[in-house]
């Protein structure tokens, strides 16, 4: 059997180290050059083409679909306080309106409710709210003049009303945040009990 050549010795010595001539191979050049022309491509439709489109954006996408199979089966939801203190008692609809609260307005009340920069929202003590269906409006118009800015234009009257619930839910469970701020007003009216999935209609037999 004849031996396998050692490639050559390079001239250049460092520390008495010297490297053996042993290119980089042919598949690795290949993969670097197709890496170069992707990236090509890549930067330009991400970071400057129009028709590029931002996480954000698939998502919004995403919810707006989601909100749509789920909104279509309770239909146009009235933002009074009989349809609020139902949706308390709903998980599905809290389920979402916790993920439009986290993506909306946990920048200033934190994803607890606890409040940052806005109030705390755990409390008891409320500054433009005196009873229920005054969070639908504070959501929907704002308040403090612009200090809360009104979510009528970016968010539906069906995700406000469910986000308005949400809120509603989160008081009394003083979690650490800001001070109290406003007046301790009444307890919400009793939320009604959840009710019970109508049963199939039985199937008749031939």
């Amino acid at each position: 059997m004849s031996k396998q050549k050692e490639p050559a010795v390079l001239a250049h010595e460092y520390d008495g180290i010297r490297e053996y001539d042993n290119p980089t191979p042919a598949w690795w050049h290949l993969i670097f050059i197709a890496t170069l022309a992707f990236s090509a491509v890549y930067i330009p439709f991400w970071h400057f083409s129009i028709w590029a489109w931002t996480e954000q954006e698939a998502w919004k996408e995403n919810q707006v679909v989601e909100f749509k199979r789920v909104f279509g089966a309770v239909g146009d939801l009235q933002s009074d306080e009989a349809t609020i203190l139902r949706m308390m008692n709903d998980e599905k609809m809290l389920g979402v309106a916790e993920s439009i609260f986290i993506g909306n307005c946990a920048l200033c009340h934190a994803k607890t409710g606890g409040g940052i920069n806005g109030v705390n929202l755990t409390d008891n003590a409320y500054k433009n709210v005196k009873k229920l269906e005054d969070l639908y409006a504070v959501i929907a118009k704002g308040a403090n003049l612009g200090a809360m800015p009104g979510w009528e234009q970016k968010l539906s009257k069906n995700e406000m009303v469910i986000l308005s619930a949400y809120v509603a839910t989160l008081r009394g469970r003083n979690l650490p945040g800001r001070a109290a701020e406003g007046e301790v007003i009444p307890s919400w009216p009793s939320v009604p009990p959840a009710q019970p999935a109508s049963p199939a209609p039985a199937k008749k037999s031939s």
